[in-house]
């Protein structure tokens, strides 16, 4: 039956259909909560009916819900309701690529550059392992930002149920268009490998076939394989080759016939093994014809395994040295270009790109002239160090003596990088020699910088509360800008030199979260550019480049004039951004290339038994970062990301029916903290200030704000007899200290530790006598237990590094996590003293350990934020040539 306009799923609104066919409905909707328009998939009552397709297909929808790719339509949420199973996405304004076909073959550079985006989004899911399926040019969206992929995985989801219709859907498109056509096989018939229409086993180089048949189609305006009747079809995909390219297309590059040809060849051994590489190849046809592709490329037939693993890397840095070329050439050549290109740069071998948490500064910088990176990288058994990754090298080397750095930033001639570390703002000549100290900084850990034509440096840190000058010669910083509280100004950061040296950009935000980026320039009062809530850059010939919910966006400013025109376009997305730090997580140079962070932390939650078995699931995933279980072990408080704004609400599970409900919406940050009966306190970030200290009613949904200040707090625990919250505040150094305050009478805070180290964590004993917290005092984290409400006398309970300390709620255990993973067990008797008993461990964790835990009301149980993939460990992604292609 078809919705009406008016009519509700959950909480969307419908409001007109967009199509229907075998699979279901597709209807534009608008979600009041986040106030966007959505894309709503409705399966079909006879897919709906079976509770095994129901979970497969629930199953496959969250599995694809975690891609993050600009080329890919983003899944925001499955559900079922009145008998009804659907899926939320994103809303698409464009035509899709089959309805584009209708009218001939695509321009060559077209035909190149959505290849690109196409391999790449493909190359995004497979490292994910999720194979499309039912790749064609139904399935693939264009829009003014590029390409956008459809129905990643669906075609898995409900194969079973399919026996006379294709398992793609409609496209998430605002406009009305089939959702498929008649067949008998799962899959389109034209763009379906052989081993698929074999009933063999399926993996990523099925989808290179159809991308194969999908790119000839582009170049020729022909389908590959053709046919009077379904059987000639298929016939045509087992044994027939198609026409090449160039015979069809005269003038079309040799190379893209050896390329495409590759792709369709009917044993998966000899075709591409990646879709990263069918990318690589095509790369360079778009950007300077054939001849890079042609001669990197393998002859047709050969086996591209072994000793051909070598290749995509070596195009990779061709193609960058060659797109970069053109910029760095003293002597101006005529040439057109228009194609983006991008590559990923991975982390160093068995490392991970380093950052702050929550994010609070930049760690990576691409040169000025945008041929190395440099970015804070770890490895296991070693802290953070800068690294540097020249573009026509193939491996990142450290830059010694840049141990412990936290942000950094380059030299306008790129011949040395400073950097932050311990306190110190540093300077390193790449050239040779040691690292040499500029001035001492506020022990801060959001701190960044940017550094001047005319040699001097500005900085700042996160908290906003001023923009300091020094020279590289050395000296005393002095404050340059500061916010100004009469105009309602909270926070001034995130300076940024333009390429005079003398004037800069900066973030200005204000009490109400409204944000200006600023134009700055010495002794004089900044004046506002533009409305924006992000770190931004300046790049050639005219561009700032900063975020807007996820997305980077580029916006043409004159900087003599410090004025913007037009309005801002998209480069990418998604982008790494949070939007409590404004901080986005890229760098450009100053001719244009950008290297950016989509990736982000992803997990789910799971119950795990006293021997470290899994024992169960909630269904619950995303970026996930603490849990709390409620006193009955019924609900779970938890706080998860928004994708865009890489912002925390507050969520609640009831665990006997697995229903999620969402406690906080707003642009804010929530932090998860305990139960007090029906009531949970948390940590929620109001205008500008920090997250602070709340109570939330559940029944009412009323709020009552417990403390007012600026300072960052984190809710920890609460004493059992519910008077006394204990929590933890960052102090002026950036570190945390502990304080409880009473939930009755006044409220008065009180410090129960505050040193000169790292206190995180605090939970009460069972009686309410002792708190167990962690300590970075003897040089690593252990874990601590201190007498309540006396001060004093803390005994120390672990050995060799621990954290994250909790109380079997029998009082009678204490549970950490060792430094080498595992989960210990401290038997205790409390009365008439103390007594802790030797540590016992009980398992080892899996790699990757728990992000959070609680203990179950029977002790018996654990639940657990289990890491499912860390953003950090993910590559970044370099743009070339965004430039021509934004400026069009």
């Amino acid at each position: 039956m078809i919705l009406a306009r008016g009519a509700r799923l959950g909480p969307y609104e419908i409001r007109s259909l967009l199509g229907a066919g075998g699979m279901g409905e597709v209807y534009e909707a608008h979600d009041p909560r986040l106030d966007r328009t959505v894309a709503i998939k409705i399966l079909t009552s006879t897919l709906s009916s079976s509770p095994d397709v129901r979970a497969r297909f629930e199953r496959e929808a969250r599995t694809i819900s975690r891609l993050s790719h600009p080329h890919i339509c983003a899944v925001y949420d499955v559900g079922h309701e009145a008998s009804r199973d659907f899926l939320v996405m994103e809303l698409l304004q464009g035509e899709t690529l089959a309805e584009r076909l209708l009218r001939g073959p695509l321009p060559l550079e077209q035909t190149f550059r959505y290849g690109v985006e196409i391999a790449d989004a493909l190359a995004h899911a497979h490292r994910q392992g999720v194979v499309h399926r039912d790749l064609k040019p139904g399935n693939v969206m264009l829009t003014g930002s590029g390409v956008k992929l459809l129905d990643f995985g669906l075609a898995k989801a409900v194969a079973p149920m399919l026996s006379g219709g294709s398992a793609s859907a409609a496209p998430t498109a605002a406009a009305a268009v089939p959702l498929t056509e008649a067949g008998v096989i799962v899959g389109t018939l034209q763009y379906m490998a052989p081993e698929q229409l074999e009933g063999r086993p399926l993996d990523v180089r099925t989808d290179i076939f159809a991308l194969g048949a999908v790119l000839y189609e582009m170049a020729t305006g022909k389908r590959a394989f053709a046919g009077t009747s379904p059987v000639a079809i298929a016939a045509a995909v087992l044994h027939d080759d198609p026409a090449p390219i160039s015979a069809v297309r005269p003038g079309s590059p040799v190379a893209l016939d050896r390329l495409v040809r590759t792709c369709l060849a009917k044993d998966p051994e000899q075709r591409w093994q990646t879709a990263h590489d069918v990318g690589l190849q095509l790369a360079p046809m778009g950007e300077s014809g054939s001849s890079i592709a042609a001669a990197m490329a393998p002859a047709s037939g050969t086996r591209l395994r072994g000793r051909w693993t070598w290749v995509p890397w070596t195009v990779a840095a061709t193609a960058i040295v060659v797109a970069l070329g053109v910029w760095l050439r003293p002597v101006p050549v005529p040439r057109t270009v228009t194609t983006p290109i991008r590559f990923e740069i991975p982390p160093p071998a068995g490392g991970a790109f380093f950052d702050t948490h929550p994010y609070e500064t930049i760690t990576l910088a691409v040169s000025p002239d945008g041929t190395e990176l440099a970015f804070v990288a770890v490895q296991p058994g070693s802290g953070p160090r800068i690294w540097l990754r020249p573009f026509s090298s193939l491996e990142p080397r450290p830059v010694i003596g840049t141990e412990g750095a936290t942000s950094l930033f380059w030299a306008p001639d790129g011949r040395s990088i400073a950097f932050f570390a311990a306190g110190k703002l540093k300077r390193v000549d790449l050239a040779g020699g040691a690292a040499v100290v500029i001035c001492d900084v506020p022990q801060a850990i959001g701190i960044f910088g940017t550094w001047g034509a005319d040699g001097d440096i500005l900085f700042a840190t996160v908290i906003g509360r001023a923009i300091f000058r020094v020279s590289t010669r050395g000296g005393d910083p002095v404050a340059e800008i500061t916010p100004d509280p009469s105009r309602g100004e909270s926070r001034v950061f995130w300076p940024w030199f333009l390429p005079d040296g003398r004037h800069f950009i900066y973030l200005n935000m204000h009490q109400d979260r409204t944000a200006w980026l600023m134009l700055g320039e010495h002794g004089k009062p900044g004046r506002q550019i533009v409305q924006a809530t992000s770190n931004a850059q300046y790049v050639d010939p005219g561009f700032l480049v900063y975020a807007r919910e996820g997305t980077l966006v580029g916006q043409r400013f004159d900087a003599a004039s410090g004025t913007v025109t037009g309005g801002p376009l998209s480069i990418a997305e998604p982008v790494r951004y949070f939007v409590t730090t404004a901080m986005t997580t890229f760098s450009t140079s100053r001719n244009g290339v950008l290297v950016y962070q989509s990736h982000t932390d992803q997990s789910r939650v799971a119950w795990f038994d006293r021997s470290g078995a899994e024992a169960g699931t909630t269904g619950v995933r995303g970026r996930v970062q603490s849990l709390r279980l409620s006193p009955d072990g019924r609900l779970v408080l938890f706080d998860r990301t928004q994708p865009r704004t890489g912002t925390y609400d507050l969520w609640s599970l009831n665990l006997a029916d697995g229903a999620e409900r969402r406690l906080t919406s707003d642009d804010g940050n929530e932090n998860t903290g305990p139960w007090l009966g029906n009531t949970v306190i948390f940590a929620q970030q109001v205008g500008a200030t920090p997250p602070h200290l709340f109570r939330k009613d559940l029944a009412t949904d009323k709020e009552e704000e417990l403390l007012q200040t600026s300072a960052f707090q984190e809710a920890n625990d609460v004493s059992p007899d519910g008077k006394t919250l204990v929590y933890t505040e960052r102090n002026a150094r950036g570190d945390n200290d502990i304080w409880t305050l009473s939930l009755t009478g006044e409220r008065m805070p009180s410090r129960f530790a505050e040193t000169r180290f790292e206190e995180l964590g605090p939970r009460f004993s069972r009686d309410g006598h002792w708190i167990a917290f962690t300590s970075n005092e003897s040089g690593r984290f252990e874990v601590y237990v201190a007498p309540y409400p006396a001060t004093g006398g803390k005994r120390l309970v672990s050995a060799n590094g621990a954290w994250m300390p909790r109380w079997n709620r029998d009082g009678r255990e204490l549970f950490y996590i060792s430094s080498d993973q595992h989960v210990m067990a401290v038997p205790v008797r409390s009365t008439p003293s103390l007594e802790l008993g030797p540590a016992v461990s009980l398992f080892l964790l899996k790699a990757g350990g728990w992000d959070d835990y609680d203990v179950a009301p029977d002790g018996k149980r654990f639940l657990a934020i289990v890491p499912e993939s860390s953003g950090n460990g993910q590559p970044l992604t370099l743009i070339s040539n965004w430039i021509a292609d934004v400026a069009r």
